[in-house]
């Protein structure tokens, strides 16, 4: 009886190149996609926003020793020149879940302009430390209106109580506009006087 021949494996060399070509592959598929914290700056308002949820995601299920990283990258994202408002936006909604101190200061100026204002005070709302009451008690000079009154409601949601003596200004002046006064004077019922 004839033995059956097994096939003999393939050439070690031949898999070699094989694997080569797959990783030049992978390499190439790589070095082609696209940053997506390059994309996160350049959204807008009604277009796609998969990649947004991808990082979203991914800053939700960092942990929090690791935060610093996600920090740093969203603030570099931030300060591109193309960054658009819906990317500013969002931006600030993910350092509202991994931001610090360190974010403040890129916070604090977006925060005194009324494009951006609501985005970054959201993010200040929450990050801990006085620092970011201290941006927003500094923001309330150089915002009005609607912008000026949803920085005193964040104040409030922090129990800033060393903003008590700005919203007992705002209360009392009568050049500042109806929202603002009695944002400011329901603020102070708020607020613990210590």
């Amino acid at each position: 009886m004839a033995s059956a021949k097994s096939p003999s494996p393939p050439p070690v060399q031949s898999l070699d190149a094989e694997r080569s070509v797959r990783g030049a592959s992978y390499l190439n598929r790589t070095a082609q996609t696209p940053d997506p914290w390059k994309l996160c700056a350049a959204l807008e308002y009604g277009g796609d926003r998969s990649f947004a949820t991808a990082v979203e995601q991914l800053v939700v299920q960092t942990a929090p020793k690791d935060w610093p990283k996600l920090e740093q990258q969203l603030l570099s994202a931030l300060a591109l020149p193309e960054c658009t408002a819906a990317g500013r936006a969002f931006l600030c909604r993910m350092l509202a879940l991994v931001g610090s101190a360190k974010g403040v200061p890129a916070l604090a100026a977006l925060v005194r302009d009324p494009r951006t204002a609501d985005a970054a005070r959201t993010a200040l709302e929450v990050i801990p430390g006085p620092e970011a009451s201290a941006a927003l008690r500094d923001a309330l000079a150089a915002l009005s209106g609607p912008a000026k009154a949803g920085a005193i409601g964040s104040i409030v949601a922090r129990r800033d109580t060393a903003a008590r003596p700005a919203l007992t200004r705002l209360r009392e002046q009568s050049a500042e506009p109806a929202i603002v006064r009695g944002t400011a004077a329901r603020a102070l019922q708020y607020l613990p006087t210590t």
